[in-house]
């Protein structure tokens, strides 16, 4: 950075370049979905989104059918069948607009953070760096709880003032993304009766059997089979102590066959009694309404709950990037801009720069039964 401008620096393309090559503290299931900040580079957006250009707005269902033509006696006219039904669900893309301002005599006078008073942060740069990766952090928080909303089946909000708050659970108006009944709780997916039927704490439950019974009741839903696992490090401790899972590992084997940790409070496993389910492992929370009266630290996955789902691509689940008109400060750039947005523009009186963010998405779950949310200790 050092030699540029500030003019160069805060122009939105290399704001944008600069903020999706963040590693932020937790992106795992923004990332596993593929619409984190890294599928965000715009020399290079190749994500699993899609830009839609206004803010409600709605997409049709038809689907396809697993039912088989039936044969028909030879000489007789033909049969008639009711056709397939169509559906319409509709949505309100939701907005992030966040902006800090900085003088010039703030940015200044400053040595650079973390360096010897002598190190002086030319006009700034370095501290400016540090709250675009702030405000970085901010949208990529937002789109992991989308995202870990999307899991749990819903999310909720308070309005106070402007703000949204967003909450779990407990705020005055929902948002639900039509997961079925079935794909909840004990997972009676196909209303034949519960698949986890006796608790995973318990060593003795044969939880193989029902991982591959929902393993069969998603390709019976949907046509997909599971090939993600996601849970806490609480309710990987049962797979790991499973009579069922270490049996067939074989007792002279570990019952994993891959243990890779891929980060600060995330690692990924490979059982050998399943082998075609990567399991993901997600520690870390985020500082999030309550859905009462404070912001509180919150975990995305809760103890117990395993979400199984098969890989995501766009033909079940896509984050649907809004827009709106952004225009970069007084007889600034003008233009629609979709999804993630990041600029910065000069202030007077006192001098000065206002660093903006604007982020317009949402998670689009157009097939809700290829999600299985399930509570392994009933």
């Amino acid at each position: 950075m050092a030699g540029r401008s500030i003019q160069d620096v805060l122009s939105p393309e290399v704001v944008l370049r600069e903020i999706s090559r963040i590693q932020l503290p937790g992106t795992v299931l923004s990332d596993l979905f593929g619409w984190g900040l890294a599928s965000r580079d715009p020399a290079n957006m190749s994500g699993n989104m899609i830009d839609y250009p206004l803010r409600d707005g709605s997409y049709d269902v038809f689907s396809r059918t697993k039912n088989a033509g039936t044969g028909r006696v030879p000489g007789t006219a033909n049969g008639l069948i009711k056709p397939q039904k169509a559906g319409r669900v509709k949505f309100t893309i939701p907005r992030l607009a966040e902006q800090i301002a900085l003088t010039d005599e703030e940015l200044v006078n400053r040595r650079q953070l973390g360096q010897a008073v002598t190190v002086i942060d030319s006009m700034g740069e370095n501290y400016i760096m540090r709250q675009k990766r702030y405000m970085a952090e901010l949208v990529g928080n937002m789109i992991e709880f989308q995202t870990a909303a999307l899991l749990r089946g819903s999310y909720t909000f308070d309005q106070v003032g402007d703000e949204l708050r967003n909450a779990f659970t407990g705020g005055e108006e929902t948002i639900d993304f039509q997961i079925p009944a079935g794909n909840k709780n004990q997972l009676d997916m196909l209303g034949a009766g519960a698949i986890v039927g006796a608790s995973w704490a318990t060593a003795s439950t044969n939880l193989v059997n029902d991982v591959y019974q929902v393993n069969q009741a998603m390709n019976a839903l949907t046509g997909m089979g599971v090939e993600h696992a996601i849970c806490n490090g609480v309710t990987i401790q049962y797979l790991l102590n499973n009579d069922f899972i270490k049996a067939q590992a074989g007792t002279s084997n570990t019952p994993f066959e891959q243990f890779e940790r891929s980060g600060p409070g995330r690692f990924t496993i490979v059982f050998r009694a399943i082998p075609w389910v990567k399991w993901h492992i997600i520690e870390y929370g985020l500082n999030l309404w309550d859905g009462s009266s404070a912001f509180a630290e919150t975990v995305l996955i809760a103890n117990d709950n395993v979400t199984f789902l098969p890989t995501p691509n766009p033909p079940w689940v896509q984050y649907l990037n809004g827009g709106e008109v952004v225009t970069e400060g007084p007889n600034g750039t003008r233009a629609f801009r979709s999804g993630f947005y990041a600029y910065g523009f000069p202030a007077w009186n006192p001098s000065g720069w206002n660093l903006c963010t604007v982020h317009n998405g949402f998670p689009a779950l157009y097939i809700p039964q290829a999600i299985a949310t399930a509570d392994v200790v009933p």
